[in-house]
Parts: structure tokens; C-alpha cells; sequence
């Protein structure tokens, strides 16, 4: 799980969700350990019981009028209560300005006590999007990502199997690489996974005999993208005979990454095999089958069907004595 403090989140979005801090700068190092949020309202109306005190608290206009409506020692007391709690920090949506008695204890208490000028539904969806990215799980593996045809396609394969080369030559086809060597998988809401470079990387590919090369300035802007969704595997081996590859397209095998499996394909490598027409077929497959149609299960369909009409006319013609 990343260490996600109160002074990265309030640096990173100040600007966003536009932030300031009125009180509790001592708290600012405080960890934010869930990746939602939520709105104090049962805590200060007095029923505590499994209160979420790992969470941010937002409190909107209905919470600010609420403790405005009591007097001020209960007011306090409630409040108090809330900053008791081992929370994060506390944020006052639609720049509504604490009270001093907020200050005060935010301060006691080293709560980090945090003003935005937005809506509390807006802070809301900025930052549930934000902690969902932040906290969503990752893994560095050895690969090549590239976008075919807008198909995400994971190449992997043993060191100098030719992925790289691969990712170049499909590049000067006009497809564009996300990264090369390292590539970052990330879960994403539901079943998603979504590849990226390593951090400060670049868009570099080593390719064996030549050395680095940058892709960006070689190939410009149209080469290159930040992030994709992995939709498919392609694992390049060198060709053994001893093994049955798959011929006909209608048997399914998948890779789990981070708990989501992806259909993986492996493409034997041998002398003449043009891996990059292979790779622009199998995203374009991929694409009939998004739509509807498989060729593979068609393919089948259609002999089951001329074997049918076989059949019968074979009978058919057995009975016809004329």
C-alpha cells in the first residue's frame, strides 16, 4: 500500500480542489489510509459505531449548518469528539470558513483542518478518482506494451526474443509504444488493467547491436502514448517442434495479472516470420471478436454444417433408385 500523507494530497490537488489549510499544519504528515472518503454527519449527530476513522472527512454545508444550530459548548464537544479520532484530516467544502473554535482544536489536536472552494459532491468525485489511482494495485513486469489498431497488446517473452524489435517495427507502421522493457500494470475499477511506463523512463527501446534510441524524438508525438488498457498477451518463444501449437484459434488460455486474467496467445518465433503483420491481425481478430463475430467458433460452425448437409444428401441419394 503507498504512503499517501495529508501534504502530498493537499500539494498535489491544492490547486484542483482548490485548497487551503486554516489549522492543524502539524498533522500535515498524517497517513491517509483508505481510499475513500466520506461525510462525519452520524459522528456529530452522537451515534459513533462503526465510524470509518481511517477515512478523509468532508464536512459540507448540511454538517457546517448542523453544529452552527447548536450552542457553542455542545458545538465544541461534538467537533472535539470527531478530532479525537484518528482521522486524516478534515475538509470544509464550499469555502464555508471554520469556526475559531474549529481552529482551535484542530491545532490542539494536530488535525489538519483544510478549506476548498469546491462542492462537496465535487470533492467527492475528484477525490475518489485520485485515491482510486493512487491506491490501486501495481506490478513492474519485463515486457513491451504497445497500441495496435487501439488494442492493447502485452508482449512478452524471454530477454532478446525480438519484442523490442517487434515494438520498432510496428512503430514505423504507425502504432504507438506505451514502454518497453519495464512496463507498470495498474488495476483499475472492476476487471481493468492498465499498462504504463516506468516513472521518468521515457520512451526509450534498447534494441540489441544498436543501443538506445528515443522514440519520441525519432518518431514524434504520434509515436507515443502514456497509458493503455492490456487487452491482450502475445508471448513470443522460439518454435519447438515438440510442442502442439495452437491451430485453429478456438481454444482460450489466459495470464492473471494482479487477479485479472488477459487472453494470451503465443506466437512461435522462427526465420521469416513477419511477427509485425501477425501482430496487426491479431489485434484486428480481437476487434471482430469485441464485435460480435469469431472467426475461429464460425470456422467450426461452418463444417458442423457441411458435415450436416453431407450427411443427409448421403442419405438422400442412398434411397434414390431412379
Amino acid at each position: 500500500m503507498p504512503d499517501i500523507t495529508v501534504r502530498k494530497f493537499f500539494e498535489l490537488k491544492k490547486e484542483v480542489l482548490r485548497l487551503s489549510l486554516v489549522a492543524g499544519e502539524a498533522g500535515l504528515d498524517r497517513l491517509i489510509l483508505r481510499p475513500l472518503i466520506q461525510r462525519p454527519s452520524f459522528l456529530l449527530a452522537g451515534y459513533s459505531e462503526n465510524f470509518a476513522e481511517k477515512r478523509l472527512q468532508v464536512l459540507g454545508k448540511t454538517e457546517m449548518n448542523f453544529l452552527d444550530s447548536l450552542d457553542n459548548e455542545d458545538a465544541k464537544t461534538r467537533f472535539a469528539r470527531l478530532a479525537d479520532y484518528p482521522i486524516p484530516a478534515i475538509v470544509v467544502s464550499r469555502g464555508i470558513a471554520p469556526k475559531d473554535y474549529m481552529i482551535h482544536i484542530a491545532d490542539a489536536k494536530g488535525v489538519p483542518l483544510i478549506v476548498s472552494g469546491l462542492s462537496t459532491d465535487e470533492i467527492f468525485n475528484q477525490v475518489t478518482v485520485y485515491l482510486d489511482y493512487m491506491f490501486a494495485p501495481k506490478v513492474q513486469i519485463h515486457a513491451t506494451m504497445m497500441d495496435v489498431y487501439g488494442v492493447g497488446i502485452l508482449y512478452t517473452g524471454a530477454p532478446g526474443i525480438g519484442k523490442s524489435e517487434c515494438a520498432l517495427d510496428l512503430i514505423e507502421r504507425g502504432h504507438r509504444i506505451i514502454a518497453d522493457d519495464v512496463v507498470v500494470l495498474q488495476k483499475r475499477a472492476g476487471e481493468v488493467v492498465i499498462a504504463s511506463g516506468a516513472p521518468n523512463a521515457g520512451y526509450h527501446i534498447e534494441i540489441r547491436g544498436v543501443g538506445i534510441i528515443d522514440i519520441e524524438r525519432l518518431f514524434g508525438v504520434r509515436a507515443i502514448r502514456m497509458q493503455k488498457r492490456v487487452e491482450l498477451e502475445v508471448r513470443l518463444e522460439l518454435w519447438d517442434d515438440s510442442k502442439d501449437y495452437e491451430r485453429i484459434g478456438n481454444q482460450y488460455f489466459y495470464t492473471k495479472y494482479i487477479g485479472v486474467d488477459i487472453p494470451k496467445l503465443t506466437i512461435p518465433i522462427s526465420p521469416g516470420k513477419n511477427i509485425t503483420a501477425i501482430s496487426e491481425v491479431v489485434a484486428m481478430n480481437h476487434m471482430l471478436k469485441m464485435y460480435g463475430h469469431n472467426p475461429a467458433d464460425e470456422f467450426i460452425s461452418r463444417l458442423y454444417e457441411v458435415d450436416h448437409r453431407k450427411d443427409g444428401l448421403t442419405r438422400y441419394l442412398e434411397s434414390d433408385f431412379e
